[in-house]
């Protein structure tokens, strides 16, 4: 690797690399059953602990488990709204 290329890397257009990325994703995933989804997820989760095997740690765990909670009482509370 060049300077060159550390420096066309570093001064590349990420808007539209973020923005081809978005659009590409929302085309791949469209069509696909939720089973699919479900698969895609799994497959990005396995990426993820390839790259690094003690993920996700305990205070990560905690900090999902506390998002989902927040979720879960926002969902209940709406429903309660449109039910009550």
């Amino acid at each position: 690797m060049t300077r060159a290329d550390i420096i066309a890397f570093a001064t590349r257009d990420w808007r539209f690399i973020e923005d081809e990325k978005r659009r590409f994703w929302v085309g791949r995933t469209r069509d696909l059953t939720p089973a699919d989804l479900l698969r895609l997820g799994d497959d990005l989760r396995r990426h993820a602990r390839a790259m690094r095997p003690d993920w996700p740690d305990t205070a990560a765990r905690v900090a999902d488990w506390d998002a989902h909670q927040r979720v879960s009482e926002g969902l209940r509370a709406v429903t309660r709204l449109r039910l009550g």
